[in-house]
Parts: structure tokens; C-alpha cells; sequence
């Protein structure tokens, strides 16, 4: 068993969506010996109802875990539960991990290994540059790859795109409680990801990663994953003003955060 825990943040808002997170949460059970923990925050909970059903057909569930917190405020603030999320898990690795990737066996490993054995904090698995395909995941292709459980079955039907930051990234969960968590001061879908590589870079932790591809698992987007979030501004914002501190400016600006004296009286 590794010493690693996906953290994954659920609002199941479209049905592409529920299959996405199906597909996700299975491939992981099934491929990685690791826990995984689901916090769905929304007016109604999918995953228990529609989603963990179909999972327990395909793996052994054992491993996971589902937390629901009923909220009916039309944003979903990923960071903010990101954060209930490292606070919830116990293990040396966390992995944030969005319901719409994929990525082939191997790299979990290798990013998990980067990270336990000591010669990285924070590893994306996949590489920077053109490294991402985008999987156009219908009915047939889901219904082949929920049974096969691999990745060339997503292969059928691709395209390439870039990749830089966001999907996942492995983390050692005390450097990243070190290193303040997520940012909640960003609300809903937009620069949060940026913010994130970049805060790690500059408190000098050691970043790495994998030379490989992630797959992810095309949806329609809703203003919670788009530019259509009325408070797309405000982090856009918020990023360009972070990105020109330097560390010091940066501890300074965190140290001061409200929502963070918030989280240390948890951890305690």
C-alpha cells in the first residue's frame, strides 16, 4: 500500500460529469494501491446515489472514501475544498486530483516515488509543453474503457493539447501544509492552478515531473470550470497581483490570511 492519498473535489453538475468521475475513481481503485477521498460539496449528492453504485460494479471500494456536504451556493470553491481535503488524509503524498484525468499506470508510480523516496515535494506526472490529449469520452468509449480500465482505449478518439499546470499534482502533504495549502481567496474555477505552481516555486520546493502524457476526459463546462464564473475577475486578478511578490512578500501576504489561521486550529 503506498503512503498516498488522492484528494478529489466533486460538484457532479452534468452527466458527462458523472461518468467522468466514475471512470476516474474506478481507474484509481482498481490500478493504484492508494486511498482516495471524494468530497462532493453540492445541493445533492450524485456519487452516492449514481455514482458509487456503478464504481462498486468494477472495484473493490475499501480504499474509499466519500464525504458530502450539502450546500447550495451556485459556486464550487475547489481550493477551499481541497484544503478539507489535506486536512481529512493522513499521509506522507497527497494528490489533488481533478475527476476528469487519467494517467497511465506508471506514472503514479513514478511521481509517488519522486516524492517518498525523497528527491522532489511536488511532482506533476505529466510533462510541460504539448503533453496533454484530449479524450473525446462519448457513450462507446466509456462503456470500452469502464470495462477495460485502459488508457488505449481512450486513444480511439483524441486530440492533442498543451499542458502546464492544473488535472493533478503530488504533493508531500506537509510541505504543502508548510507551504499555506490552497489559496481560497480564489473562488470557483480560474488561476488558482497558476497560483499554486507558482507560490511552490518560490518557497523553494522541489519540483518535478513526469515524462509522460495525461489524458483528460473532455465535458461541457458550466461556469464552474469556464470563464463564464462571475468572480473570474477577481482571481485573475488576485494571480497577477501574487505573482509579483518574492518570497518574502509572499510569506508576508499568507501569514496574513484569515482562512489559513483557520486551517492551522484544524490541523492541531
Amino acid at each position: 500500500m503506498m503512503d498516498l492519498t488522492f484528494l478529489i473535489p466533486a460538484r457532479i453538475e452534468t452527466e458527462d460529469r458523472l461518468r467522468n468521475i466514475i471512470s476516474s475513481v474506478t481507474y484509481l481503485l482498481r490500478n493504484v494501491p492508494a486511498k482516495v477521498i471524494v468530497k462532493e460539496v453540492s445541493n445533492r449528492s450524485l456519487f452516492k446515489f449514481r455514482a458509487l453504485p456503478e464504481i462498486k460494479k468494477y472495484a473493490n471500494v475499501d480504499n474509499l472514501t466519500h464525504i458530502f456536504e450539502e450546500n447550495h451556493e451556485p459556486l464550487f470553491c475547489k481550493s477551499k475544498v481541497l484544503n478539507d481535503l489535506i486536512i481529512a488524509s493522513d499521509t506522507k503524498v497527497v494528490a489533488n486530483y481533478d475527476a476528469d484525468c487519467i494517467l497511465p499506470i506508471s506514472s503514479y508510480h513514478e511521481a509517488y516515488s519522486l516524492i517518498n523516496d525523497g528527491h522532489a515535494d511536488v511532482v506533476y506526472p505529466y510533462q510541460s509543453g504539448i503533453y496533454q490529449w484530449c479524450a473525446d469520452y462519448d457513450m462507446q468509449i466509456y462503456n470500452e474503457f469502464i470495462n477495460k480500465l485502459d488508457v488505449s482505449v481512450l486513444d480511439k478518439k483524441k486530440r492533442l493539447s498543451n499542458s502546464t499546470i492544473g488535472w493533478t499534482q503530488f504533493v508531500n502533504r506537509q510541505k504543502y501544509i508548510d507551504s499555506f495549502m490552497m489559496n481560497e481567496n480564489f473562488v470557483s474555477w480560474g488561476c488558482e492552478d497558476d497560483e499554486f505552481y507558482y507560490r511552490m516555486s518560490v518557497l523553494g520546493n522541489r519540483i518535478k515531473r513526469v515524462n509522460d502524457y495525461v489524458y483528460h476526459l473532455e465535458h461541457s463546462r458550466t461556469h464552474n470550470s469556464w470563464f463564464s464564473n462571475p468572480n473570474f475577475n477577481n482571481n485573475y486578478q488576485l494571480w497577477h497581483k501574487i505573482k509579483t511578490f518574492d518570497r518574502k512578500q509572499l510569506v508576508s501576504y499568507y501569514e496574513n490570511q484569515e482562512y489559513l489561521q483557520i486551517r492551522k486550529a484544524q490541523l492541531k
